[in-house]
């Protein structure tokens, strides 16, 4: 390791590598695709170009969403059999995070697969959050035909931004760990410069 000199020792503030998240206005979009039973639709896009598209299990799109009372609403179709299925697209510079969704009605008998999980929505309108996976955009509604569940929402993170500000306290003693100025944690320092060592703000020759 080169060698390191000390140039100043006090608490600091520095940046980490939390990116920034996004919660979805789901009253700012516009609906398209299949037409489905009650005004429902099969494609839904945001005005950031996140786009949410219905299909049945042979792939092809049915309506089953729409916008109403101030409530996005995922409807099992009366004319197709479950499950439906639910895919998420965002743009290059954006990743799924969560959603919550929540029963309608106590009653409902409704259940959602995602990632090999199934989240039973029966019995409760509690909202369920469920966490998003990389690279598993999609999810699957079961139920009762003619019921309806909410989405309540949906965040997204915009990847390559670092927003999150940690407040770092100076210890003496033995390293335990080692920042560069983006706020990412390294093993070791490779190369000059300034870096963050044990939260202590140090020049290396």
């Amino acid at each position: 390791m080169k060698k390191i000199t000390l140039v100043f020792s006090v608490m600091m503030t520095m940046f980490t590598a939390a990116m920034a998240q996004e919660s979805i206005d789901f009253s700012n979009g516009t609906f398209d695709g299949q037409w489905g039973d009650k005004d429902t639709r099969s494609m839904w896009t945001s005005a950031d170009g996140i786009q949410i598209v219905s299909t049945d299990a042979n792939g092809n799109e049915v309506g089953s969403m729409k916008y109403y009372n101030s409530k996005f609403t995922l409807y099992i179709n009366e004319n197709v059999a479950t499950p439906i299925k639910y895919t998420i697209t965002v743009p290059e510079g954006y990743s799924l995070t969560e959603m919550k969704v929540k029963n309608s009605t106590m009653t409902h008998n409704a259940w959602i697969d995602y990632n090999w999980s199934s989240y039973s929505l029966h019995n409760t309108t509690a909202e369920q959050t469920i966490q998003f996976v990389e690279g598993e955009n999609a999810f699957y509604l079961y139920g009762q035909v003619g019921r309806t569940i909410y989405l309540t929402s949906l965040t997204v993170t915009k990847t390559g931004e670092e927003t999150a500000i940690d407040e770092v306290k100076g210890e003496n003693g033995e390293v335990k760990a080692i920042y560069d100025l983006t706020g990412r944690r390294i093993n070791e320092i490779a190369r000059p410069g300034i870096y963050i060592v044990d939260g202590k703000k140090v020049f290396v020759k």
